[in-house]
This record gives structure tokens, C-alpha cells and sequence, in this order.
């Protein structure tokens, strides 16, 4: 079985490793990727189904894709007895069936162990990949019957050049560092490319009343990740064009975070974060 990796951004590893177990015609039953969130896993996971079903079909009578619940973030025992009862079922058309179970550790105890002896002894046409970002959340037994591929986060000279030749972007090498290896981060950065202020403007008010009315239209319903990346963008502003105010900025943006978390207006702490940085200069 021969499967093209290469169209897939990063890990280089998991391409060379992937590869060598289906020319061998080797690929062990029960695989977990394992590595930080938004490098690619799943995409590796359904390449390689394709491969092990001889099939590009999504979706696919023998292809079985898990996710947690949404409303839970846990994936129900219910679920996994269904997956458990699928196993036992020969396959539609394909040589094997495929299980792709996303964020595996997000497993109740019990769905866990309900799981466990189908990953000892699977069936020989079924075929498991486990992907995780944490781990250490599963357990240990589980992780002792798969074979480990790890998955690292991709190199900021990589992702500049796939959002440069794929998406044409301006800030391809901000997004890349801001991102810190992940690709589905970058792409979030890319759909709110723009900061929720200006940046520009931001910095460039002298004076008390300019900061307000500049921050008067913000709203308070921002989400932590958009905040996040806010702060974030405040941080990089400041690396390029202010350096030696860096170790000054930190401890404030920190500061800023856990605020927020305790309920603080974002307008308030932008506020509080002018005075102790901009009117201090």
C-alpha cells in the first residue's frame, strides 16, 4: 500500500514513519498520534484511511470518525458501545473497517475501559487511530497497546510558506510566529486577520481622552481566545517596534489575563494597561 504525505504540511517524522509502515505493509492496529493541538493530526489520520481502505471516499462505509460531544466535551459510553458493536460487523467494501477517534482523552473512565479489550484483541479487519494532544490524560493501559507516532508543531518558516502560496497573505510571517506551530491557529488567525483594535492607533494615543474614544464602541462579550490573540498581537507590536519595553509589557498582559478571567472589562483593562505603559513612557 503506497500513500502520498506529501501534500500535508510539517512533521516530517510522521510522513517518513507512516509511509515506511504501509510499504512494509506493516501498520500496526491500534496507532496513537500524539502531539499539540492543530499540527495535523486528523488530517494524517484520514490519509493514511484512505490508504488502509484503498479509498479517498468521505465519507465512507468503513471509515468511523469520533468526536467528543459538544455539549459534554466527553465522548459517551454510549458511543463507544456502538463503535464496540461496529467492530464485530465485517466490512462494507473496503479490506478493513477504520476508527478514527478524535481527542481520545476525552474518555470517562468507564468508556475507557470499555474500550480496552476491543484495542487488545481487535478484530483483523478493523483498524484504530487514536489522536490526543494530552497524552498523559489516558490510560496507562491504553497507551501500552498502541504503537506511538508523535507530531510536532510545524517551523514558522513552513507555515509562512504554506499561508503564502495558499492563502496570498500579507502578515504570513506575524501569523506563523503568533501561531507557535499550529496550523488550525494560523488559519484562526487568518478569518480575524485583523486585531480588535488598531494597534497603530492604539499605541500612538497621547492622551487619556484619545484612548476613550478610540475604546467607547468595544464590546464586553469578547471571548478569552479572541482576547487572547489580542493580547497576543499587543505583545508582537511591541517586540518589533518597542524591544527593550518587552519585560515591561509581560507581567502587564499577564496581569490583563488573569483580570479578565475575574471578570474585568476588557475597555478597563486596556485602560489600566495605557496608564501603566504608555503614560510611563
Amino acid at each position: 500500500m503506497l500513500c502520498d504525505f506529501s501534500h500535508l504540511i510539517g512533521n516530517p517524522q510522521a510522513k517518513e514513519i507512516l509511509s515506511r509502515l504501509l510499504a512494509n505493509q506493516a501498520v500496526p492496529q491500534v496507532l496513537l498520534f500524539h502531539g499539540c493541538q492543530g499540527v495535523g493530526k486528523g488530517l494524517f489520520a484520514l490519509q493514511l484511511a484512505s490508504a488502509l481502505l484503498k479509498s479517498a471516499k468521505v465519507p465512507h462505509p468503513d471509515l468511523h470518525i469520533l468526536h467528543p460531544d459538544p455539549s459534554t466535551g466527553q465522548h459517551p459510553i454510549a458511543t463507544i458501545r456502538a463503535l464496540i458493536q461496529e467492530t464485530s460487523l465485517p466490512p462494507f467494501e473496503a479490506p478493513c473497517k477504520v476508527f478514527i477517534i478524535h481527542d481520545v482523552e476525552k474518555m470517562l473512565p468507564t468508556s475507557s475501559n470499555a474500550l480496552l479489550k476491543t484495542l487488545e484483541e481487535p478484530p483483523a479487519d478493523t483498524q484504530f487511530i487514536l489522536l490526543t494532544s494530552a497524552p498523559s490524560f489516558l490510560l496507562p493501559t491504553i497507551v501500552s497497546r498502541c504503537s506511538k507516532v508523535p507530531f510536532y508543531p510545524v517551523s514558522d518558516e513552513e507555515l509562512t510558506c504554506f499561508l503564502l502560496e495558499k492563502y496570498s497573505v500579507k502578515d504570513a510571517k506575524k501569523i506563523a510566529l503568533l501561531s507557535e506551530g499550529s496550523v488550525s491557529e494560523a488559519l484562526a488567525r487568518l478569518k480575524g486577520a485583523e486585531p480588535l483594535l488598531p494597534l497603530e492607533t492604539l499605541f500612538g494615543c497621547t492622551s487619556y481622552t484619545e484612548l476613550y474614544r478610540l475604546l467607547h464602541p468595544l464590546s464586553d462579550d469578547y471571548s478569552t481566545s479572541e482576547t487572547d490573540r489580542f493580547f497576543e498581537e499587543m505583545l508582537y507590536w511591541i517586540r518589533e517596534r518597542e524591544p527593550l519595553r518587552l519585560e515591561e509589557a509581560l507581567p502587564l498582559i499577564s496581569e490583563g489575563r488573569k483580570a479578565l478571567f475575574h471578570h474585568l472589562k476588557f475597555k478597563n483593562f486596556l485602560e489600566y494597561f495605557f496608564i501603566r505603559y504608555k503614560l510611563k513612557k
